[in-house]
């Protein structure tokens, strides 16, 4: 059966106010969590290009010649070995007199290639799902991108009388960094990966100081320290939380706790991404149908379907149907417009004839439970889609051609398509 345009089943203006409506709050709730979600949605971008920063260094180092590797960290070595000998200087002081004072987060990036020049390797804080690169100095720029070797404390490759001071920022609006590591207990370890060195750390100390109290950060003798320094309290950072940690041993099950650390940003990021375009399919199609709603009400189309009883192998004769709206109340036309009623013939069939597109309840007689929900798929088709509820539709043939068949049962029935 062909299309037909029809003018009389345009939209009302209060169709039109209530769809513009629908449309608002349905931008406006996108806005609204694309607002609250951009935090967590850029935290988890910053820290998946962190561990493809973290892998790329990573690769380059072990296509750079051992011997190139070993000569570097022989020349560390011997800097905290140096260090070590004057026993008294505080990291940072006359350097960098506070590592957070100046870095806010504002900082313009300055390439790639200036952050690959800095990175020295990576810090794994498993429990709170910490891994960040770590990079050979403390300055704005890169206190914004990771977690900093402050100057003035050991390199970070272990060894006795040495205590490496490592910064990080909390309360960064699009990356987390330090921002958990208060949540840290003592007992807890983290873990880091410097020039192909890994060690391992377990937290003995946690102190709360002003920006100018840094005596602890001292070399201690015989000792192999490293303490992890953030702002605190959250968003007033009027105090600096040092978490220090002892040198353990590093064993080989320690790995499937990095490696956890490490598939979590790439797994929450993969889960936002998928969530997005969720978001936005739901969207685009919710959309869609209501171009097609709309397009179809200028059309008539026909809305057909069969009522046999199976059981006895017989039409159903005689019945009448009433096609209500959408919500199941009586439809306020001009009873010229269209048919409102239809009663099944001699081969079952129920035919409403040329009516506009929309979404209607097909009931039988006036009873409401159980009704047929009709509505048009494409604009293109000649027939309504019909639908009912979960487990009594059953399609047979092609579902294009839009024929169905309802199964009568005493009264009661099941719909199935066919062909007719």
């Amino acid at each position: 059966m062909s299309k037909k345009k029809s003018n009389k089943n345009k939209m009302t203006k209060d169709e039109k106010i209530n769809l513009g409506l629908k449309f608002m709050m349905v931008i406006l709730f996108l806005i609204g969590a694309a607002v609250f979600s951009y935090p967590f949605v850029v935290d988890s971008l910053n820290n998946y290009i962190d561990q493809q920063r973290i892998e790329s260094y990573q690769k380059e180092l072990q296509e750079k010649n051992q011997k190139e590797t070993a000569a570097l960290k022989k020349k560390k070595a011997a800097e905290n070995a140096k260090m070590a000998a004057k026993g008294t200087s505080i990291p940072g002081m006359g350097v960098v007199e506070d590592p957070f004072e100046e870095s806010v987060g504002h900082n313009t990036s300055p390439g790639r290639a200036y952050f690959a020049q800095h990175t020295v390797g990576a810090i794994y804080i498993p429990k709170i799902n910490i891994s960040l690169p770590v990079f050979d100095t403390t300055n704005d720029v890169l206190l914004d991108k990771g977690a900093t070797i402050l100057q003035g404390s050991s390199f970070p490759i272990g060894g006795k009388s040495t205590h490496s001071v490592i910064t990080g920022h909390t309360g960064l609006p699009n990356k987390m960094i330090f921002t958990e590591v208060d949540k840290l207990e003592k007992g807890d370890k983290f873990y880091l990966e410097i020039l192909n060195e890994k060690l391992a750390y377990q937290v003995t100390k946690i102190k709360t100081v002003l920006p100018n109290e840094l005596d602890t950060l001292k070399v201690v003798p015989n000792q192999d320290l490293v303490t992890l320094v953030t702002c605190t309290p959250y968003m007033i950072n009027s105090h600096r939380l040092l978490v220090t940690g002892s040198r353990i041993p590093y064993e080989e099950e320690m790995k499937k706790q990095i490696q956890k650390a490490k598939e979590y940003h790439k797994q929450r990021f993969i889960e936002y991404i998928g969530m997005i375009v969720l978001a936005l399919g739901i969207f685009f199609y919710w959309v869609w149908r209501k171009i097609v709603l709309i397009r179809s009400r200028k059309r008539q189309y026909d809305l057909v379907f069969q009522v046999v009883d199976e059981e006895n192998k017989q039409n159903i004769i005689g019945k009448t149907f009433c096609l209500l709206d959408y919500q199941g109340r009586k439809i306020e036309t001009q009873a010229d417009d269209f048919p409102k009623t239809a009663i099944s013939d001699e081969a079952g069939y129920v035919v409403f004839k040329q009516i506009p597109g929309n979404i209607y309840r097909v009931v039988l007689d006036t009873t409401t439970q159980p009704y047929l929900k009709a509505k048009i798929a494409r604009v293109k088709d000649s027939r309504f889609k019909i639908k009912t509820k979960k487990g009594l539709l059953k399609k047979i043939g092609k579902s294009k051609e839009r024929n169905y068949q309802m199964n009568w049962q005493g009264g009661r029935y099941e719909e199935k398509s066919s062909q007719r």
